[in-house]
């Protein structure tokens, strides 16, 4: 099989071909993996500059490398991240369930395992951008998924990561990298956690004073106030099924630091369609850094750069606003799961004029179809032969509305229950 050479941004120009490239999900086969093909090992690790690239500016891409996978499976999503993901930042990966959201960043997927064929539908970056996006040259905010079984359970696994260049988990006196410096006053203080935690001086249970935005200032009462994420997700019939807010952070008294996210079920969380049972467990990035790693931070974020270098006193704190799900596969009937997508992207304040951007699918950024090392671009997924040959074909993308499962020149594979994309 001969498998032609497509240019991924050139070949799915147009919103809807834009879409196809950037979101390529399975239309069928929620079931096990069909025999005779093997998942890919690994992906190309588009990072930014920084932690893990070199060479470049803040907003260019770096080279990060190719990588053979995150943790020990080897099948973590691959495709662009942002400076600012702290040490031990890793991509999505199978077999990090529900029970691991209270977790700091990273720490499951160093070590995580999964049963063979226990993965769905291999894992994907989706890319969503907007006419007011300061960096258009990468997304404005991703959607990284997997569909997989976790003890018996089938489940959805979202992460949602907003570009820097929009909103940061910077603040107080150490907002920067876009936010202008703050006036210090005695209003703008963060809401204190119901129970007082003493000892902890600048911590939760011990609210000080807080810098009054600017125009462009940042607080951690700002994150408190408002800041959510709107997420849809459709069937395989291209059925919205669920609609829901995710609270970003809220004060909570049974929390370690005295604050965490609600979820769907309380401060800006909630369900506007769909059942909230569904939801079988949420995370921030802000959560984490704060009862996860322990870094009890609720005035002023760690110190920083405008390359989001770690701090070495809070080496894992997580700089980018980050949003992670876990559903219940059931939840969607025998349609199946189609597609998880965001219609904009909001933090109040953020560093664009608008708190609210409106976002369309985009393609990810990668131009290559071919295996470099059993690596494939975001959303290509390696299809091994029986002969031993191989070649990087799309993932199969999963109805929208007006959107066809595979790219022009590909076809399901009725083989593989509709597994992959094969030339036709």
């Amino acid at each position: 099989m001969s498998v032609r050479n497509i240019t991924f941004l050139t070949a799915f120009l147009g919103s809807a071909a834009a879409f196809t490239a950037c979101g390529g999900e399975s239309q069928s086969g929620d079931g096990s993996p069909g025999a005779g093909a093997a998942q890919g090992t690994g992906g190309t690790k588009g990072t930014f500059t920084g932690n893990t690239g070199t060479g470049g500016s803040s907003g260019s891409w770096g080279s990060g490398g190719n990588v053979s996978g995150a943790g020990s499976n080897g099948s973590g999503t691959s495709g662009p991240q942002w400076k600012g993901s702290g040490t031990s930042y890793e991509p999505l990966t199978p077999g990090c369930g529900p029970s691991t959201a209270s977790e700091c960043t990273g720490t499951c997927e160093a070590h995580a395992s999964n049963e063979p064929g226990s993965v769905i539908r291999a894992p994907a970056t989706l890319c969503f951008g907007g006419e007011e996006d300061p960096t258009p040259a990468d997304p404005l905010a991703t959607i990284e998924q997997v569909i997989e079984m976790i003890d018996g359970k089938r489940m959805i696994h979202l992460r949602v990561t907003f570009d820097p260049a929009f909103v940061d988990n910077t603040y107080g006196t150490n907002a920067c990298c876009g936010w202008s410096t703050p006036e210090t006053t005695d209003t703008g203080t963060a809401p204190p956690p119901p129970e007082m935690m003493p000892g902890m001086a600048g911590k939760p249970g011990m609210p000080a004073k807080m810098p009054k935005p600017g125009k462009g200032g940042h607080t951690f009462a700002d994150l408190v106030g408002s800041d959510h994420l709107e997420l849809l997700l459709t069937d395989g019939a291209g059925n919205t099924v669920m609609d829901f807010k995710l609270d970003y952070v809220t004060a909570d008294s049974g929390s370690p630091c005295g604050y965490r996210s609600l979820g769907v079920s309380g401060g800006e969380g909630k369900m506007i369609l769909g059942d909230a049972a569904a939801v079988l467990g949420v995370s921030t990035s802000i959560d984490r850094n704060l009862n996860g790693c322990g870094y009890c931070y609720t005035e002023d974020s760690p110190a920083t750069d405008a390359s989001y270098t770690p701090n070495a006193e809070t080496p894992s704190w997580d700089y980018r606003v980050v949003y992670e799900v876990w559903l219940d596969l059931d939840v969607f009937g025998t349609a199946g799961f189609g597609q998880a997508y965001i219609n904009n992207v909001h933090a109040s304040p953020s560093k664009l004029d608008n708190n609210t951007v409106e976002v369309t699918a985009t393609p990810c950024p990668g131009d290559s179809d071919t295996p470099m090392g059993g690596a494939c671009q975001p959303n290509y997924t390696l299809y091994v032969q029986s002969e031993g040959k191989s070649a990087c074909v799309p993932i199969p993308f999963a109805n929208y509305p007006n959107m066809k499962p595979c790219p022009d020149g590909y076809q399901l594979d009725a083989a593989t229950e509709g597994k992959y994309c094969l030339p036709i």
